[in-house]
């Protein structure tokens, strides 16, 4: 196994914006090998049970940052998602037959993480016009942040956890780490919705709804026909 690759999630670098990513750009990166969630459908319809004003407002919050991290469209970070009439930080986050945001919220909001978390969304909270460059840049202001951000990411991409101290850790002292950086799956939901199984175009071993042939199609890209959360020229919506 090559462990180099584990430890480079924890480099130094900052943090920059992602304008796209594509199954092309992911089947030429380091998770190829690992590559559809298996996502509901967008007008899926089943119950929903409404969020109070503030958590509704915090996950919002918690989805900007998401999307300008992730570079993947909120329709697919949020399936249900439906715009407001006031702004991003009205809008309807929805509750989807999975709901993997509330699981990876609630981890972020966990011990050990909550108070820079929370630091995060009120910084959305407190910028409705925010920009993916503003949030970029606010990661980028403290090692607290970035980290956090760094497993954002890979909560998203992966399914999997990865303690910011940790990622830290690797970046600060590489010789340190005697093999892959410690992580776990945050559910069996978590492991098949990782976002690397829908750009890669394929699904997690031993799970798949797909119908037999899929591999003859060509696979949907996930950033087609997006909703514009950031423009410098216009407010969000």
């Amino acid at each position: 196994m090559d462990h180099s690759r584990e430890r480079n999630t924890g480099d130094m670098g900052a943090l920059v914006p992602i304008s796209k990513i594509s199954r092309r750009t992911m089947v030429a990166g380091t998770v190829a090998t690992t590559a559809v969630a298996v996502l509901p459908l967008y007008n899926s319809a089943f119950a929903q049970a409404a969020l109070p004003d503030k958590a509704k407002q915090d996950m919002m919050a918690f989805l900007i940052i998401s999307v300008a991290l992730t570079g993947v469209d909120i329709h697919t970070l949020a399936p249900e998602f439906t715009p407001g009439d006031k702004g991003l930080l009205d809008a309807d986050p929805g509750v989807d037959p999975f709901n993997i945001k509330q699981d990876y919220f609630d981890q972020l909001n966990g011990p050990g993480t909550a108070a820079v978390f929370t630091s995060l969304l009120n910084f959305v909270i407190e910028n409705p016009l925010v920009s993916q460059d503003d949030i970029i840049a606010k990661v980028n202001a403290s090692d607290d942040t970035k980290f956090l951000a760094r497993s954002v990411v890979l909560l998203w991409y992966l399914g999997s956890w990865y303690d910011p101290v940790d990622l830290k850790n690797a970046a600060t002292f590489p010789e340190s780490i005697d093999g892959p950086i410690k992580q776990k799956v945050l559910s069996p939901k978590a492991y098949t919705q990782g976002l690397v199984w829908l750009i890669s175009g394929a699904h997690p071993m031993g799970y798949s709804n797909l119908q037999f042939g899929y591999w003859s199609r060509h696979p949907l890209d996930q950033n087609d026909n997006p909703v514009r959360l950031f423009s410098p020229a216009q407010p969000l919506r």
